[in-house]
């Protein structure tokens, strides 16, 4: 089961590979090379709550493990390019019904709603920034004359591809993409995606050089108090302030940034800050 369990996280099946480990540890509770698998994969998934106990257990067992002791170090640190590019690629097939139907998933209609407000067209150049399986597209596409989309994971753009919403689909990171493109676009919207970026500013800034003028960024942040804060999903919440200071930085007017529910979890509302930045 533990060969199988390598194999198959070797392919990129994460949840599978977890399951196995479980069956291992059920045939030997005390087996290292399962409870250290368990640990990392729950590390990797970005559950560092699931991952804790495997790995403390692994210690009890082997006091000098390297390799428990490094994942554990590794939990609380702020989310990698890989780390985000997996965790979106195991998601990818039962992401939309998950965020629909468990999660009660609200961003990209908070973000129509704001655009519908301020949008001066509705036949509008429109870049989707990660655009996932395309359910920001959705709610984007009533107002685009074309729509593209960009996303860090393949799988993610697999999906939306099925959906044939886009123009152009790119398999890239949003800050590298935005300052080797040579195009403009009147919107810019980046739904649900700057939970995974800390400082705003350099984003910001590569988006508002990408967007005509008059045009606008619009998207949604998750909310604390004031400043940055890497919460225990590792994803980044961001204060009012924080928003309206790289939005100033990166030379875009503030027109409207409002309160509302981006999802529920764990049975709890997720607040969020939706915002509508002017070039």
């Amino acid at each position: 089961m533990l060969e199988l369990a390598t194999l198959i996280e070797q392919s990129g099946d994460l949840p599978q590979a977890i399951d196995l480990h479980q069956r291992a540890l059920r045939a030997d509770p005390y087996r290292l090379e399962a409870l250290l698998g368990l640990g990392r994969l729950w590390a990797v998934l970005g559950e560092p709550d699931r991952a804790r106990p495997w790995l403390a257990r692994a210690l009890e067992i082997e006091p000098a493990s390297t390799e428990a002791r490094a994942v554990l170090a590794g939990l609380d640190r702020a989310p990698t390019e890989a780390y985000v590019r997996t965790l979106f690629d195991q998601y990818a097939p039962r992401f939309d019904a998950e965020l629909i139907r468990t999660l009660n998933y609200r961003a990209p209609a908070l973000v129509a709603e704001l655009l519908g407000r301020h949008a001066a067209a509705r036949n509008l150049a429109i870049l989707d920034l990660g655009c996932g399986t395309g359910l920001s597209g959705m709610a984007l596409k009533p107002f685009a004359a074309t729509l593209d989309g960009i996303d860090l994971s393949p799988g993610m753009v697999a999906k939306a591809q099925g959906r044939n919403l886009y123009d152009l689909l790119e398999t890239a990171e949003a800050r590298g993409f935005l300052e080797r493109s040579d195009r403009t676009w009147d919107v810019i919207a980046a739904v649900d995606v700057l939970n995974y970026v800390s400082d705003l500013v350099p984003l910001m800034a590569a988006a508002a050089r990408r967007i005509g003028s008059g045009g606008l960024f619009v998207g949604t942040v998750e909310k604390c108090d004031a400043g940055t804060v890497l919460t225990a999903k590792r994803r980044y919440a961001h204060g009012r302030d924080h928003l309206e200071g790289a939005a100033a930085a990166a030379t875009l007017r503030v027109v409207e940034i409002v309160e509302g529910v981006l999802r529920t979890e764990g049975g709890a509302p997720v607040p969020g800050l939706i915002f509508a930045f002017r070039r």
